[in-house]
């Protein structure tokens, strides 16, 4: 089959030009097919009947706000990306989209969590404290939340990675290396690869007890911040010796993913990163764990009263 180059240029349209949530269509459902990707973008294969033809239908992503995958579906790896950089949410179901099977959600059903970690981002004195514990924890020294600013800890930080990346180039004989996230050369794919292992598992963290990777101690404006923070406590001590150490490898990326596999597991990230989030979260956690309504001043009352009478 031929496509046209302006069908095949549609399909590479970035997320941010695409069509804006509020303008998309709610959802479209899909059973008894299979969803892939080709040249024009998603389509939509039909299981042929016998004596039918099996139809191709187009899938317009980057127009739907979410998928529906009913009964007998299945989808590629290739199309679940393509549904992502279009910012369209792919939920599988049951039968007539009803119940959903898989989406994002906390382990935990409380909201302590949360409500934490809106009162440590609304306080400057707050986040300073959050941010010297994070500091403490990469860099292995003594740190005063009182006495030491932020700026003097994030000079430390830049100092600290410099020195970091001359010694693993010095050791690995890999001369003029330069972090940048764009290069394709063997030691910047492979931190780029390492590091985003390390993001999918502050994600898995951050999910687990239902807060927003939006809102971090250190970084800002990114949907990804929190993940950023929690990651750089890892980046000297796991990422950068693994891509380093990678780099001359005949396989490079393979060899990343089997040593940071390894290292995830022995160091138990997971459980470690769930545990640094606790500690930053905790001195700011509510006392209590029901629903309730704002009442002004400071108030609150019992939820799930009526209150018109």
């Amino acid at each position: 089959m031929a496509y046209s180059d302006d069908a095949i240029a549609f399909s590479q349209i970035p997320a941010d030009h695409q069509v804006r949530l509020e303008d998309r269509v709610s959802f479209l459902y899909l059973e008894r097919c299979s969803v892939r990707q080709d040249k024009t973008g998603v389509v939509a294969y039909s299981r042929a009947e016998e004596g039918q033809r099996k139809q191709r239908i187009q899938i317009p992503v980057s127009g739907i706000a979410v998928l529906h995958l009913g009964p007998g579906t299945s989808i590629s790896a290739a199309a679940m990306t393509s549904c992502t950089r279009a910012g369209a949410t792919v939920i599988f179901t049951g039968g007539g989209g009803v119940p959903a099977y898989s989406r994002t959600v906390p382990l935990t059903n409380s909201a302590r969590w949360a409500l934490a970690q809106a009162k440590l981002v609304s306080s400057e004195t707050n986040q300073r404290k959050a941010a010297v514990i994070l500091y403490r924890r990469q860099l292995g020294l003594e740190l005063d939340a009182d006495e030491t600013s932020i700026a003097v800890m994030r000079g430390l930080e830049g100092r600290a990675m410099k020195l970091k990346y001359k010694e693993l180039a010095r050791k690995h004989a890999i001369k003029g290396f330069r972090r940048d996230t764009k290069s394709e050369d063997p030691v910047n794919m492979g931190l780029n690869l390492a590091n985003s292992l390390l993001y999918g598992c502050a994600a898995s963290a951050c999910f687990a007890i239902g807060i927003n990777p939006a809102l971090g101690v250190i970084h800002r404006g990114d949907a990804r911040s929190l993940l950023f923070d929690l990651a750089d406590l890892y980046k000297p001590s796991v990422s950068l010796p693994v891509a380093f150490k990678s780099a001359q490898d005949e396989d490079p990326l393979s060899s990343v993913r089997k040593l940071m596999r390894k290292e995830i597991h022995r160091q138990e990230m997971l459980k470690e990163m769930l545990a640094v989030l606790m500690e930053i979260l905790e001195p700011h956690l509510p006392s209590r764990d029901d629903d309730r309504l704002i009442a002004g001043r400071g108030d609150e009352v019992e939820g799930h009263t009526q209150y018109g009478s």
